[in-house]
């Protein structure tokens, strides 16, 4: 009798256990589509004072007054692609930065663009 309440316990429980663990990775996958931007330093080797930059992927943004021509280094921390640009209007020479990141970045980046 011991083993067929045992067994019917387990029975009960499995399909609770799956939902939280689907309920887990869900919340995990939310949590990464949220990311939408670039995490900046002010000196290199991701150290320093930093912010994130973040926007609507497409659409070119200037890193605001505080950050121009102050970032040093950069990287996503997620699975997206953020392009820095020379110039504020997202012109001029850029490079495309992921999760690996730019460990060192000189003084002239001044807009982005997420893709």
């Amino acid at each position: 009798m011991r083993l067929l309440s045992t067994l019917g316990a387990a029975i009960v429980l499995a399909p609770v256990l799956a939902t939280s663990s689907a309920q887990a990775s869900t919340d995990t996958a939310r949590q990464a589509a949220l990311v939408t931007g670039i995490h900046v330093f002010s000196s290199t080797g991701f150290s320093g004072p930093d912010t994130w930059l973040n926007g609507d992927p497409g659409q070119c943004y200037y890193v605001g007054d505080t950050w121009n021509d102050k970032i040093r280094s950069a990287r996503t921390e997620s699975s997206r692609l953020v392009e820095l640009w020379d110039n504020y209007d997202c012109t001029g020479g850029a490079i495309v930065v992921d999760s690996s990141g730019y460990n060192s970045i000189g003084t002239w980046v001044s807009g982005y663009r997420i893709r």
